[in-house]
């Protein structure tokens, strides 16, 4: 290492002000949907200031893995990962934590630059936002709310975990580190990967509100396909057996019904016998709307609370109905049925207004 940071001449305020708003730049851009961040020109640029040439990194990469496990591993040959690691240490030699971090903050941001090029080679930004707003709950992106929070979430881990190796230059630990960030970000974008490709196959995706070019509201291709929207909900729910927790915490915090019960209603609806029940739930919901405002606007909860208000009707089928005949068939597989059967009609009402707006939560939530 001490033969590269002599033959460096670090101009340290500069590389500190570059890296500083390269990464801020960075972090913020990540919220656009299929923003794939670059590397070569801010690659060159860190090179000059540094005064290094690429054959002085090809070198110091045979010195520092020579005798290692890593020394013949391709991912240590990565002249740009060398390099930011160079930084980093000569960043931590200086006691300037601050700057450490950034670099390892920046070192995230271009593993998931490389990354998703390879998994993602195109992109459509409304199936990228609507993958992102319906990834598993477990899921990096999701648990850290945005792509650069878990960017940042793992530098921090990074940093805790391998200051030390840098400190005593380590080349297996340095190895292992280049080798584990790489790793974390490859699985997170693989399953987001996954994900996003089986929504692009289903159709999923489409914004919610356009305009003409006169400002006249277009309804969203999904709504002016009722069965079609209708049947992809009753797949992901009774098929793939997806649970939608935001559109559960919506409807819960509406009508304060029991967790408990509340829990075991969402996931019998996980039941291919529920499908046909559900589908035609969704398209008697989508039926009679006259504005888009019924379904992704301020009218979506009043919309709903008159479809379970409706008191009489010459209808032979309506959606109150529906709701209330899929919940019976719901609690008659489970051991609550006894005690549903026991509540008052207003807490039965309340259970059965948590069903109606679980599921077009569901529904709002992914046309939306």
């Amino acid at each position: 290492m001490q033969i590269i940071l002599q033959n460096a001449v670090f101009d340290d305020v500069k590389i500190k002000t570059y890296i500083t708003r390269l990464a801020v730049n960075e972090l913020n851009n990540l919220s656009e949907p299929c923003y794939y961040p670059d590397w070569k020109k801010h690659y060159h640029e860190l090179i000059n200031l540094t005064k290094l040439k690429e054959k002085d990194i090809k070198d110091f990469i045979k010195r520092f893995y020579s005798g290692t496990k890593a020394q013949d591993a391709l991912l240590q040959s990565d002249v740009g990962s060398n390099l930011l690691m160079i930084l980093m240490y000569h960043f931590l030699e200086k006691k300037d934590t601050q700057t450490f971090s950034i670099f390892m903050i920046y070192h995230m941001i271009r593993q998931y630059g490389n990354f998703i090029r390879r998994v993602l080679k195109f992109c459509k930004p409304e199936v990228f936002s609507y993958t992102l707003d319906h990834l598993n709950p477990t899921h990096l992106f999701t648990r850290e709310k945005t792509i650069s929070n878990a960017l940042f979430h793992l530098a921090v881990e990074m940093r805790k975990r391998y200051t030390k190796s840098f400190i005593e230059l380590d080349a297996e630990k340095i190895s292992g580190f280049l080798y584990e960030s790489r790793g974390r970000i490859a699985q997170s974008l693989r399953s987001f990967a996954e994900a996003y490709y089986r929504n692009d196959a289903e159709g999923f995706g489409i914004g919610s509100q356009k305009e003409t070019e006169t400002g006249e509201e277009i309804f969203p291709r999904e709504l002016e396909k009722g069965s079609h929207i209708a049947e992809l909900i009753s797949n992901k729910i009774c098929v793939y057996k997806e649970i939608d927790h935001k559109a559960f915490d919506q409807a819960r915090s509406l009508t304060r019904v029991n967790v408990s019960l509340a829990t075991v209603i969402v996931k019998e609806l996980q039941n291919t016998n529920m499908s046909n029940d559900i589908k035609f739930i969704i398209e008697l919901f989508l039926k009679d709307v006259k504005s888009v405002d019924e379904i992704c606007g301020k009218d979506f909860i009043p919309y709903v609370k008159k479809l379970m208000s409706l008191k009489r009707t010459s209808k032979t089928v309506y959606f109150k109905q529906e709701i209330n005949n899929l919940l019976v068939k719901i609690i008659k597989n489970t051991k609550f049925e006894d005690k549903y059967n026991k509540l008052t009609n207003q807490t039965q009402f309340q259970f059965n207004s948590f069903l109606a707006f679980y599921i077009t939560f569901y529904t709002r939530n992914l046309v939306c």
